[in-house]
């Protein structure tokens, strides 16, 4: 059986500690910093095997080089265009724009698999845990998708996360999506502006809790306005917008 577990990081981060309950293997996703995923690592009683990278900003891949020492034999996952810029990263996925590829590693016997889903930054890579016995997939999005938003674009452009997001919206609609930021009061306040009549936002405002990841494929359709825009053209409107947005 796997189990995930959010861990919070610096002021808004997730990392997320994902443990086989048989093998005690771990693998962590974005550890912004060392010492929250080690107190995680060590009240789990595991091994730390794995790290998987959704891009190469510091706030998800600073605290690698300590984890990886503390820890022996761990093997880095990101895309192979991050090479240089993820620390010891020694697995490099080239997952093309429009497909999921195998990347033939597993954790408590589902398949990993990884998309590169540009935008927010050039290397962005979505990591995939395919579900088994009826369980959704779970998928971990880093800074392309939050929960009612998107993330800024820093080396991408709006044709690029337009299309990032519309493959992830693509997928069933009770996947999980596990994302990068705490940002979900201020995404939903944006969202009710660009659409005010949009009862579903104002219902996924209402039940807010202090940690909101993760959210679902089908409320992001509903509520997401990024996932929601209609062409590239409008995606890069709200863009812009969200980012002079002060609400």
């Amino acid at each position: 059986m796997l189990t995930i577990e959010p861990v919070p990081c610096l002021r808004d981060n997730y990392a997320y500690l994902l443990r086989d309950a048989q093998s005690g293997e771990i693998w962590l996703v974005d550890p912004s910093e060392a010492e929250p995923p080690a107190r995680a690592i060590a009240a789990s009683g595991g091994r730390l095997r794995a790290i998987l990278a959704t891009h190469h900003h510091h706030d998800h891949v600073g605290g690698i080089d300590e984890l990886v020492r503390g820890h022996g034999d761990v093997w880095v996952a990101g895309h192979a265009s991050d090479r240089g810029r993820i620390p010891e990263q020694s697995v490099f996925v080239d997952a093309a724009t429009d497909e999921w590829q195998d990347t033939g590693r597993e954790l408590a016997g589902r398949k990993l698999l990884g998309l590169h889903i540009p935008g927010h930054t050039r290397g962005a890579i979505a990591w995939r845990l395919v579900g088994s016995g009826g369980e959704p997939d779970d998928v971990f999005t880093g800074d392309t998708l939050f929960a009612a938003g998107c993330g800024r674009l820093f080396e991408g452009t709006p044709a690029q996360m337009h299309a990032s997001l519309q493959q992830l919206a693509a997928l069933p609609p009770a996947t999980r999506l596990w994302f990068g930021h705490e940002y979900t009061a201020a995404n939903l306040r944006f969202a009710a502006v660009v659409e005010p009549d949009n009862q579903a936002i104002a219902e996924r405002a209402a039940r807010l809790s202090a940690c909101t990841t993760p959210t679902t494929v089908a409320d992001e359709r509903a509520t997401n306005p990024f996932v929601r825009a209609g062409s590239v053209e409008e995606l890069a409107a709200r863009r812009r917008a969200k980012d002079e947005y002060r609400g």
